[in-house]
């Protein structure tokens, strides 16, 4: 009879240890690429909410225009301050309007930090009422200490604004900032700082010499008097062609 040749038990455990061993090295490598793909995704997706809130501040404070408004309480609050709770407020233009809806191009925004939450509010009046409720928007979720700094026309910077050595000027001529700077401390970036330069053509509140054009009685963008919900106007100074009604 003739004898049948074939692998032993030995040889086989053998074989089967030498694929498991490379099978182990192609998931390590294939496992190492998976998370190095992972990491540069989300690296990537912070990058991008960075550039995000970067731009959203920079056409905030670009788009500033010389509006006061009245809180819900009826009060008259300046063009833009901030509060005791490092939360500031200001009136900002180029409010598109796609719909032709019956609502100017001045929009009242503010930022402050709930927690470690930097949102950003908006409403959708400029003279609010008590049931006016904002709309909100987070831009950082790892925020841990805010501040800002504004520049006046002698070039000194300010930590609150107004600041205090006109704390005498009323809501409707209360100066407004040549420059804002904000600073964040951010658990995953750091210290970042952002400058930004209002892009506000300065106009004076009040009764004009004759000669010098235009009457702040009957321009909305400057008479916090002005009813928006009545004579909205238009918003003449965002600089992009929106024609609101």
């Amino acid at each position: 009879m003739r004898r049948q040749q074939g692998f032993t038990l030995l040889e086989l455990l053998i074989v089967i240890v030498i694929f498991a061993v490379f099978a182990l090295m192609a998931y390590g490598g294939l496992d190492s690429v998976l998370q190095t793909r992972a990491g540069v995704e989300a690296a990537m997706e912070k990058t991008a909410g960075v550039q995000k809130a970067y731009i959203r501040l920079r056409d905030d404070f670009q788009q500033v225009r010389n509006r006061p408004a009245r809180d819900a309480y009826g009060d008259l609050q300046p063009t833009i301050y901030v509060t005791r709770d490092a939360r500031v407020e200001f009136t900002r233009g180029g409010w598109r309007n796609p719909l032709m809806l019956p609502r100017p191009g001045l929009e009242r925004v503010s930022y402050r930090l709930d927690g470690k939450k930097l949102k950003r509010e908006s409403w959708r009046v400029l003279d609010q009422a008590q049931d006016s409720k904002p709309v909100e928007l987070v831009l950082f979720d790892d925020v841990r200490e805010l501040r800002w700094r504004f520049l006046d026309d002698n070039r000194e910077w300010h930590d609150s604004w107004p600041p205090t050595s006109s704390s005498n000027a009323t809501a409707a001529n209360a100066p407004i900032p040549l420059a804002v700077e904000i600073e964040l401390d951010s658990a995953s970036w750091g210290e970042m700082r952002f400058l930004f330069r209002l892009g506000l053509k300065k106009v004076a509140v009040g009764p004009q010499a004759p000669g010098q054009g235009g009457n702040p009685d009957t321009n909305p963008n400057t008479n916090p008097n002005t009813n928006p919900a009545t004579n909205p106007g238009t918003d003449t100074g965002s600089g992009n062609g929106e024609l609101t009604q």
